[in-house]
């Protein structure tokens, strides 16, 4: 018994690892929903944050938008409430964090 878990286990994690690339570049990131993503190593997807679970925490509501503001560019949850001055919330893919 303890083999046979032992064996699905290993082969979930290789196929998982064994996943095509998403093509993205390297640190850029994406709104996915309202899930901020990035591209990690491997050139695919990544989970940075879930707006909804922030906002569930915080008792706020936030919302995935595109900041470039002070040299930081890139995808994250803000507050709905931040000035529409400092966010692109048309982007949806290509900033760095």
């Amino acid at each position: 018994m303890k083999a046979l878990l032992l064996t699905s286990l290993l082969a979930t994690a290789l196929l998982t690892r064994c996943r095509a690339p998403d093509g993205c570049a390297l640190v850029s990131t994406r709104c996915a929903g309202n899930v901020a993503e990035i591209c990690n190593g491997d050139g695919n997807w990544q989970v940075l944050a879930d707006c909804d679970a922030v906002s569930e925490h915080s008792n706020a509501a936030f919302t995935c938008a595109y900041v470039n503001e002070e040299g930081v560019t890139g995808h994250t949850c803000l507050p709905t409430t931040v000035d529409a001055g400092t966010v692109d919330a048309g982007s949806e893919e290509g900033g760095v964090l």
